[in-house]
């Protein structure tokens, strides 16, 4: 082979198409709306078909000319949006040609509007991944949270950016900013998730994660001992202070999760007892309010009436932490406990009073799906069970407690 015939091998195209040609587009199918104004849309020509993308962006017929917006006060802004808008299609197209797929009006269309392409943004990919999965609310939540994050770091993230560099960008933008331990490695896992899920449907190049060794989760086994917990009892606090306090005392005296008790309202309490199905993991628990911690749950509930007149106010989780920290430095706790320490408190004193582990794993709501099944099936006898368990446990600290003050 000559030199002539190598280079020409270089140069040869991989694909060959009909080009697509892109233009924005003003009113194309004659129709106003009310206020009189027509629909600039993107129009996308492929030989002599043709197709139209809407920019759901409406004017009148005195500022539109030859492709412009013209006459209004954010003329720059408006032709800036609506270009970008046209060059984002384009893109789409660009990154099939890369992975040497060949481009039909049809599957453009279809990727565009399903954000299912190599050209995607992160945040739309991600938000198509987790309503069409069948996840519980909460980690949805979680994932848009993970998004909303993303986009105050990069906003206009593409999956395409997302490569090894960026990922240990992000990692220490979290670190710059004190995101808890836990959190950040949440927070990588589901980016990891979202990640892999776009390279099996062939829409990035590589695996950005394959590299990246992400932490183990640090275990929270801070908890407050009964003289902490009175100490934060009697404490005098208005306002969110007072408020989120309270919302603590209730994970202590319940064992809840801070998901649960933010949904917590006064028709999960019967009589006496607390019944509720967790959140995270859909575990139906009983909790005998008036038996553990000498009932010590109903002053809260006298003091607001209605626990929903508490937990509906309930603040964001790094808020509440935020409000809840400087409390705890006063009662002298280590900088590992959270709120979410109000619940390894409950399980830990009742632990240390003598209750058996079986008991308070009820009382958790730490059992598998099938367990959960015979608790629901017999839970009458279950709760007999907790109450058994949990009998004379508080009277006799109580009695001790007297004793030493004697």
């Amino acid at each position: 082979m000559d030199k002539r015939e190598n280079q020409m091998e270089l140069t040869a195209p991989v694909i060959f198409q009909e080009k697509l040609r892109y233009r924005l587009v003003w009113n194309h199918a004659r129709r106003l709306n009310k206020r009189g104004e027509g629909l600039v849309e993107i129009e996308i020509q492929q030989g002599t078909r043709r197709r139209y993308l809407s920019t759901h962006t409406y004017l009148l017929p005195e500022n539109w000319s030859n492709g412009w917006v013209v006459g209004t006060p954010d003329d720059n802004a408006r032709n800036y949006a609506l270009r970008r808008m046209m060059w984002e299609v384009e893109q789409v197209e660009l990154e099939f040609l890369k992975h040497g797929q060949r481009v039909t009006l049809p599957l453009l269309l279809d990727s565009v509007k399903s954000n299912v392409n190599p050209a995607a943004k992160l945040r739309d990919f991600g938000l198509m991944m987790i309503e069409d999965g069948k996840r519980k609310e909460l980690t949805k939540s979680n994932y848009r949270t993970l998004l909303n994050d993303i986009d105050r770091f990069r906003p206009n993230t593409y999956l395409t950016d997302i490569d090894y560099q960026w990922v240990m960008a992000y990692d220490r933008w979290l670190k710059s900013r004190s995101v808890a331990h836990n959190t950040r490695v949440g927070r990588l896992r589901m980016l990891r998730a979202i990640m892999n899920e776009a390279y099996r449907r062939d829409l990035v190049y590589q695996e950005p994660f394959k590299r990246i060794r992400i932490d183990q989760m640090e275990a929270h086994r801070g908890f407050l001992n009964m003289k902490q917990l009175r100490m934060l009892e009697n404490m005098k606090l208005e306002g969110k202070e007072d408020r989120v306090r309270d919302l603590f005392l209730v994970g202590c005296y319940t064992g809840l999760r801070f998901s649960d008790i933010r949904t917590l309202r006064q028709d999960h309490i019967e009589g006496d007892w607390i019944h509720k199905t967790t959140i995270k993991t859909g575990t139906e628990v009983w909790i005998p309010y008036r038996q553990v911690f000498l009932g010590k749950l109903q002053s809260i509930l006298q003091k607001y009436g209605d626990i929903g007149r508490l937990t509906r106010q309930t603040p964001p989780n790094s808020e509440t932490n935020r409000i809840l920290r400087p409390l705890l430095d006063k009662l002298g706790c280590s900088n590992d406990i959270t709120f979410h320490s109000s619940r390894h408190t409950f399980a830990t004193i009742l632990g240390q009073m003598g209750v058996p582990a079986g008991t308070i794993q009820r009382l958790l709501g730490h059992t598998t799906e099938k367990t959960t099944m015979i608790y629901n099936e017999s839970h009458r006898d279950g709760r007999r069970e907790i109450l058994k368990s949990l009998k004379n446990k508080f009277q006799k600290t109580t009695n001790n407690e007297k004793n030493h003050d004697r």
